[in-house]
């Protein structure tokens, strides 16, 4: 067995690791910048007094989303360690996210 025939998946998954990598990390920081934005009009609007925010479900909501983010985060790992590029892929995804 030749361990070159290896090296173009290797390649294609790293190259690809790095670009799904950065555009990863672009779109976390997206959405989190989103989440920051909402959280702030939410807690202007209630020092105004329009709004009165019920902090105990809030608080169920975000902990059920962590949750939830943290098994589908646990599917994913599985996924990745299943397909031939993911060794090249997951050296590439943590360079493009670092890189990001």
């Amino acid at each position: 067995m030749d361990i070159m025939q290896f090296v173009p998946d290797l390649g294609t998954g790293a190259i690809a690791g790095v670009v799904i990598g950065w555009g990863l990390k672009k779109a976390i920081k997206l959405v989190i910048a989103l989440i920051s934005l909402y959280f702030l009009s939410l807690a202007y609007l209630a020092n105004l007094g329009v709004i009165s925010i019920n902090k105990d479900a809030l608080l169920g909501m975000v902990g059920n989303m962590g949750s939830s983010v943290i098994t589908y985060g646990n599917q994913m790992v599985g996924l990745i360690h299943s397909l031939s590029l993911g060794a090249g892929f997951a050296g590439g995804l943590a360079i493009g996210f670092k890189k990001g």
